[in-house]
């Protein structure tokens, strides 16, 4: 008979539930809306509901449910430590809760470790014995395989690459460190970076790109105009690359991984982040014998965080 587990992707906006089989599959998944400032004695009984519906309807009864949570958390105990786009989830218990409505074991991981669990055993990561995940958006989330296993880190939150320095001169900072790699290569950052070589009267199709109001440019337009072959927004992600190998290189230095990952919104720029980032790394690692072509995109897309949770699930039980 085939195994199913539940996995359950939080986020602030909407969650997303599924039914993952052990090839990595997913049946019957559903989309509801978070409403993140309710709190969590309402959002705790609509995640368990929507968990029962795929339950329901997956063609054998699942054996675990696994959440991917937005924030750092206790897996042992089932504890969220702090969401920072929930309402209400400071050391708050998950796990137990949904156990109880379910009658299921339940599971929690942190989403970026849930994603990172994702590519590893079913998207660009299979077959590495380590590997580095990036999911580059509005901040830089991070996980890491070691020896083909999640790493946690003593106190859960191993690997958070976004929040080490990599510019020791910038007055920028995330989690109470400043010149942060999420600081120089998060969106805001990027478009930053795009307004200050317009500012400086450099010819741009970029304004074109956003219909003339600067204030919708995003990295997406400016992938776009990079990839019509504008210098200035060729010169963007040639220096969001530079920022973005030191931050890996740190990584690949101190653990020797054989694979990087990169998810993620602004991981959908393509060639015209992925080339300047194989070309920067290239030039700083010529003592370690890394191969920049396992620099890849995610594979998995925005169900990475649902296949990682239920994934998690599975390898908790066994």
């Amino acid at each position: 008979m085939d195994s199913y587990t539940l996995g359950l992707d939080l986020g602030g906006t909407t969650f997303n539930v599924g039914a993952l089989d052990e090839k990595g599959r997913v049946s019957h998944a559903i989309e509801r809306e978070t409403f993140q400032h309710d709190g969590p004695e309402k959002l705790l009984p609509r995640l368990a509901h929507a968990a029962q519906e795929v339950r329901d309807a997956a063609p054998y009864d699942c054996s675990a449910l696994g959440i991917g949570v937005p924030g750092p958390v206790k897996h042992q105990e089932g504890v969220c430590v702090y969401a920072p786009n929930l309402e209400g989830w400071k050391n708050l218990p998950v796990a137990s809760p949904l156990r109880e409505k379910l009658g299921l074991p339940v599971f929690i991981l942190n989403d970026a470790n849930a994603a990172t669990l994702a590519e590893a055993r079913f998207g660009a990561g299979r077959g590495a014995r380590s590997m580095l995940m990036l999911t580059l958006g509005t901040g830089i989330g991070s996980g890491l395989i070691i020896d083909h296993q999640l790493y946690i880190g003593a106190t859960e939150r191993g690997a958070e690459v976004g929040h080490t320095t990599v510019d020791f001169d910038s007055k920028r900072g995330t989690a109470g460190n400043i010149g942060t790699l999420e600081s120089v290569c998060g969106r805001d950052a990027i478009v930053w970076r795009a307004l200050r070589q317009l500012s400086k009267g450099h010819a741009s199709i970029m304004q074109d790109k956003c219909g003339g109001d600067l204030t919708t440019l995003t990295p997406r337009l400016i992938a776009e105009a990079a990839k019509d072959g504008d210098e200035a927004a060729l010169h963007v992600w040639e220096e969001t690359a530079v920022y973005l190998a030191v931050g890996l290189i740190n990584v690949v230095f101190t653990v020797d991984v054989e694979r990087v990952v990169l998810g993620g919104g602004i991981a959908q720029a393509g060639e015209v982040l992925f080339d300047p980032l194989r070309r920067a790394v290239t030039a700083r690692t010529s003592r370690l014998t890394f191969d920049v072509s396992q620099i890849v995109g995610a594979e998995l897309g925005p169900q990475s965080g649902l296949i990682g949770a239920a994934q998690w699930a599975r390898e908790r039980l066994s």
